[in-house]
């Protein structure tokens, strides 16, 4: 049985302290915020849930397959479907009122040509980005990029309670200054000796402490990691301002608007809970430079909602938005999962290498990370 420290409470950390734990394990997790779930989550206003931008999980993918077993209570999820997602400058991805429209849009999705406006569109709508073809392009053709009834908190709240039922701690409110073989420095000045770190707190937090162990593969290993910013705006509205449809997507922009009650009306709103979101554009991100500021990047997202959701602001319930958070860890370079075994040290989280992305790549790589722990600790 190894000790383990997981820094980090989202899905990353939370997926591989189960498996640990489940490994047989002791884990302890530490999360500098005063909350779980990172940006998996919710934040609750007069009991309306808000999240950080929005977010769909794939069919039986890591995330999905992992809350499933966690409870007896099914988890109910509607999809993201293509009838109902409009492109600007093309309409509608695959009208159920126009046949021969809809399977033409079939096979220019199945070619996957991206000069070709609508793949761009789907690609950038499953995935946050506009490059490499992803599984997550193709599970959203077949309707299979999902909306949960319980919202990410709800799924997350699994995640924590089947942990509580093993008693694993998790502790809030605590930054970790420090690391070295065996032992975590904490900012309060405690220390706690441990056999295995597993570093599933992002790529930044993460690069500042492996720094203290090794400075020169720390910059070797991170130094090509690209990430990828984006605005938000997430509101409760008493009004269907989308008029049924589920999302809308300007590709040649990078925003999109999402319905959750839209796509899974089991969420309990009546009217609409929409989650808007500008991708990229600003000097640090990768791609063009569109934005001089991350303002002005939240403004033109205003805009947009505008535009495409009429009056939307004058049946606002609840409100949430922000100018600047990380959407894409990663954009195409991953960093490897046990650069720093040798040190007893493991990576977890959309950053690391994985077959998936975004939240799947979260899950799977915390769960990856919980299944080496043995032998990090050799």
């Amino acid at each position: 049985m190894a000790r383990v420290v997981v820094v980090g409470a989202g899905l990353a950390g939370l997926a591989c302290a189960l498996e640990a734990t489940t490994s047989g394990h002791h884990v302890v997790i530490l999360e500098r915020s005063a909350r779980i779930g990172g940006r998996g989550t919710t934040q609750n206003f007069d009991d309306f849930p808000l999240g950080f931008g929005p977010h769909l999980f794939l069919k039986k993918g890591p995330f999905h397959d992992l809350v499933r077993k966690l409870s007896r209570v099914k988890l109910a999820s509607s999809p993201l479907q293509l009838h109902r997602v409009e492109v600007l400058n093309h309409g509608i991805v695959r009208p159920i009122d126009d046949v021969k429209a809809s399977i033409l849009a079939k096979n220019i999705l199945r070619d996957a040509n991206m000069n070709e406006r609508i793949v761009r569109a789907v690609q950038f709508l499953s995935s946050w980005n506009i490059g490499q073809i992803s599984q997550r392009y193709t599970a959203l053709q077949k309707s299979k990029l999902l909306v949960s009834n319980e919202g990410w908190s709800g799924m997350v709240g699994r995640m924590a309670a089947a942990l509580d039922e093993v008693g694993v701690f998790i502790e809030c409110g605590l930054h970790v200054d420090k690391i070295e073989t065996g032992k975590v420095h904490l900012a309060d000045g405690r220390e706690i000796e441990t056999d295995v770190i597993v570093l599933a707190c992002g790529p930044a937090a993460a690069r500042k402490l492996v720094r203290s162990i090794d400075e020169e593969r720390a910059k070797e290993i991170f130094s090509p990691l690209q990430r990828t910013t984006a605005s938000f705006i997430e509101v409760g509205l008493d009004s269907k301002s989308l008029a049924g449809r589920q999302a809308v997507v300007d590709v040649d922009n990078q925003f999109a608007i999402l319905d959750y009650r839209a796509i899974q009306p089991r969420l309990g709103l009546e009217g609409s809970h929409l989650s808007a979101i500008a991708v990229g554009g600003l000097e640090t991100d990768p791609g063009e430079t569109r934005y001089a500021s991350q303002e002005e990047r939240l403004a033109a997202l205003s805009a947009f909602l505008d535009q495409r959701a009429s009056g939307w602001k004058e049946h606002i319930i609840q409100h949430s938005e922000q100018a600047k958070i990380t959407i894409l860890d990663a954009s195409g370079y991953r960093i490897p999962q046990q650069a720093f075994a040798d040190n007893g040290v493991l990576f977890a989280g959309s950053w690391v290498e994985s077959e998936h992305r975004l939240a799947d790549a979260a899950v799977d790589t915390g769960r990856g990370a919980g299944r080496s722990v043995s032998s990090a600790q050799d």
